[in-house]
């Protein structure tokens, strides 16, 4: 670790730690899988926890990606083909996006 540097800790939940559900701007209601909290984190680091999460992840299972840098947030949708999965939607709320991807 480098001087100028901090711990980082990365954070990926399971529903039991968080509110399992979302509701999408159409009304859909989704149940979310998993929780990354990558606020406060810019490129790369939310698309490797994202990737990360998304090898985990078992077909069918969605994951909610928690994110407040712009940049970041609007590479994860693109990034669906190479994760193996469909963009399901992004929600904005508390000064953050909520990115929803669901396993192929």
């Amino acid at each position: 670790m480098g001087l100028f540097t901090k711990k980082v800790t990365e954070k990926v939940t399971n529903i039991s730690d968080n509110d399992p559900t979302i509701t999408l701007d159409n009304g859909d209601v989704i149940n979310v899988t998993k929780t990354i909290d990558c606020l406060g984190f810019s490129c790369p680091r939310p698309q490797l926890m994202t990737k990360g999460a998304m090898n985990d992840a078992k077909s069918g299972d969605i994951v909610k990606i928690v994110i407040d840098n712009p940049t970041s947030m609007e590479s994860l949708a693109s990034m669906q083909s190479e994760l193996s999965s469909t963009h399901l939607g992004t929600v904005f709320s508390d000064q953050s996006w909520k990115v929803l991807l669901q396993k192929n």
